[in-house]
């Protein structure tokens, strides 16, 4: 199973638990992996629904970029991400804002 499809299904057997934090939010959230970019994959919310593509999006609302190790640490819980992007672990392109909801949402997933 790739990590896309794990996060799918993640993300569906716990929707019930981000049904509030997702409802209104319209936004795609990038993830890259610095050493392994056949597995990147994009996360597209949108009328409180959530879908993962593998590939990359056109235009992303944020990009994360991490290797497959760190990335894994900070859904987990292993690694904090806001420690991992100020250690320069986890670069981030785009909003910010849109980035803290992003990791709001895959705490409520854990």
């Amino acid at each position: 199973m790739s990590i896309a499809e794990m996060t799918a299904k993640l993300f569906q057997e716990k929707k019930d638990a981000i049904k509030d934090d997702i409802a209104g939010l319209e936004k795609v959230f990038q993830i890259k992996f610095e050493d392994k970019p056949e597995e990147n994959y994009y996360i597209q919310i949108s009328g409180g629904e959530v879908k993962v593509e593998k590939g990359e999006h056109s235009n992303p609302d944020v990009t994360f970029i991490a290797t497959m190790e760190v990335f894994m640490k900070i859904v987990s819980g292993e690694l904090d991400g806001t420690a991992a992007y100020m250690s320069g672990q986890l670069k981030i392109e785009g909003s910010l804002p849109d980035a803290i909801t992003f990791g709001n949402i895959l705490q409520k997933l854990r």
